[in-house]
């Protein structure tokens, strides 16, 4: 029997796919933007697995130097390999559950007891400005007292109606029990990140093997170089990041507590979490909490100070070079612009993530661009 074969029907489902894509591109009840959040909702927990990997991945490195031998077999490695997964996880957990156990309820006791004792403050803070500036100047201290009872009154207002802790507590679990689709994602994404670690080793090999398939081979080994070198500058930056950051919040609770300063651990953790924007950082953390303090008395703003003062001396002479043994290697300039650039389109996360990029843009594309049409033109300028 003579098998028949319709001229071209190979590329019909090219046809039906185009014509489908195109369908879904131009109606207007699907936008672009749907498709992106569609196919974002399904690799959203492979990602969330991939980022959790990739941060808890130096704990595990550093578990299996002293738990793997090169002796062993491959058997006892996958069995040391499980160990660790799981100890790394529960040194993890561990850290969260003490964090949520002592620091949060310190953190929301002092906010209470803040918004309770306000007006106190206020009184007080404005008491001490009024003398002081009558010792100065009687004149300009009727002016101030005159315009200050207004601006504090409003205050105040503001912040009893808007930062009750009722109202607050109610927003966050509110917030919390909206969010079933993040916690759902959350919880696959620790299930995923137990396999991307256990078996890091074989994915590995699997990307590998995918590039050196697409690509030709010398494209393939730039791009594993590139690959190898973003996830350095990423590495150094981040994970470095995250050390300081929780250095500057120990040596917030040991040096600030004792010192009977108001909200300690509140303001140690926004000391730590902004000291973690490059430059600009430890500036938006210090002109709130100083003014926090002040609230209270002059000589805890004091104390306050000097003890930022004091951090940023030890974090930029002996904490970062220690803890950051290389950092993202672009200049001052670049930093500040990944900082603007980052937060006008990601906010406080993207003034923490646009460093690392614009570290990234100028390795990948600025540097490759400029090296090649120099070596074309045969022109080598000294560093």
């Amino acid at each position: 029997m003579k098998n028949w074969k319709i001229r071209y029907l190979d590329i019909l489902p090219v046809l039906v796919i185009a014509f489908l894509l195109c369908k879904l591109i131009f109606t207007t009840s699907i936008s672009f933007s749907g498709i992106l959040s569609a196919v974002y909702s399904c690799i959203a927990y492979f990602v969330y697995g991939f980022v959790i990997a990739y941060f808890l991945n130096p704990i595990l490195k550093t578990l299996e130097r002293y738990i793997v031998k090169e002796s062993d077999g491959e058997k006892t490695k996958n069995v040391k390999r499980g160990i660790s997964v799981a100890l790394v996880y529960l040194i993890v957990l561990g850290f969260l559950a003490i964090f949520v156990m002592n620091i949060i309820p310190a953190i929301v006791s002092g906010i209470n007891d803040f918004i309770t004792a306000f007006p106190n403050y206020l009184s007080t803070f404005q008491t001490w400005i009024t003398d002081t500036l009558g010792r100065i100047n009687p004149e300009l201290s009727k002016n101030f007292e005159s315009n200050i009872t207004g601006i504090l009154t409003k205050m105040y207002s503001f912040i009893d109606t808007k930062m009750d802790v009722a109202k607050v507590g109610t927003a966050v679990t509110d917030a919390v029990s909206g969010s079933a689709k993040t916690a759902v994602r959350l919880v696959f994404g620790i299930v995923i990140s137990v396999y991307f670690l256990y078996g890091k080793e074989k994915l590995t090999i699997q990307f590998k093997r995918f590039i050196y398939a697409l690509f030709s081979e010398d494209n393939a080994d730039v791009i594993l170089s590139y690959g190898r070198a973003v996830n350095k500058i990423f590495f150094d930056f981040i994970i470095s990041k995250i050390l300081q950051a929780f250095v500057i919040f120990i040596l917030g609770l040991v040096i600030l507590i004792p010192f009977d300063i108001p909200l300690a651990p509140l303001i140690s953790l926004f000391l730590a979490i902004t000291n973690m924007i490059p430059y600009i950082g430890p500036w938006i953390g210090a002109i709130p909490s100083v003014l926090l303090a002040l609230l209270y008395a002059p000589i805890k703003a004091l104390i306050v100070l000097l003890f930022i003062i004091g951090m940023q001396i030890i974090d930029n002479l002996f904490i970062g070079p220690k803890i950051m043994s290389d950092r993202v290697g672009i200049s001052p300039l670049l930093v500040i612009a990944g900082v603007a650039i980052g937060g006008t389109f990601g906010g406080v996360i993207g003034m923490f993530v646009g460093v690392p990029l614009v570290a990234v843009v100028k390795l990948v594309f600025y540097d490759r661009f400029v090296e090649t049409r120099l070596a074309r033109k045969h022109i080598k300028i000294e560093k």
